[in-house]
């Protein structure tokens, strides 16, 4: 438990950081308390096309908080704007980062300038709670559950 705070800590205090840039940039709509529960309370349906369920918390012009529950493994993933910081807050999987890509498609989610595969190469880590993600913009990252595995994580997608 105290490795789990420790690791977690550091991540805490980094990603505050994103939403105090948020009030220096004067953002009106910074500001949100949320229980876990709650937030992930709008990602418990499990999509039946077997993709990650999420949901955006905010939106801002620069960046983005999102929720998501996994329930599948998923594809490579590549983002030409944006870069990902990914707090790991329950379950286990591994992440594939860097790497080539083979049959590198427009994502069909209709976000612009995000880019799915079939298979990549890459340093496999291990994904538990507490784990901190930093991917930035261009860096493919193919995420891998256990059978029957579920992954929640919060991410932060920051433009640039």
């Amino acid at each position: 438990m105290r490795a789990i705070l420790l690791a977690a800590a550091p991540a805490g205090l980094f990603l505050a950081s994103l939403a105090t840039a948020a009030f220096a940039a004067g953002e009106k709509d910074a500001f949100l308390y949320m229980t876990g529960e709650q937030a992930f309370a709008t990602v418990t349906k499990v999509d039946p096309a077997g993709n990650a369920t999420s949901n955006p918390i905010i939106n801002h012009d620069d960046f983005q908080e999102i929720v998501v529950q996994r329930t599948v493994s998923g594809r490579v993933e590549t983002h030409d704007y944006y870069s990902d910081y990914m707090m790991v807050v329950d379950g286990t999987g591994t992440i594939a980062i860097g790497g080539t890509v083979n049959g590198n498609k427009k994502n069909p989610n209709g976000q612009p300038g995000e880019w799915l595969g079939t298979s990549s190469t890459g340093k496999v880590y291990d994904l538990k709670p507490g784990v901190l993600v930093v991917i930035p913009k261009g860096v493919p990252h193919w995420m891998r559950l256990p059978r029957n595995g579920k992954l929640r994580y919060i991410t932060f997608k920051r433009r640039g």
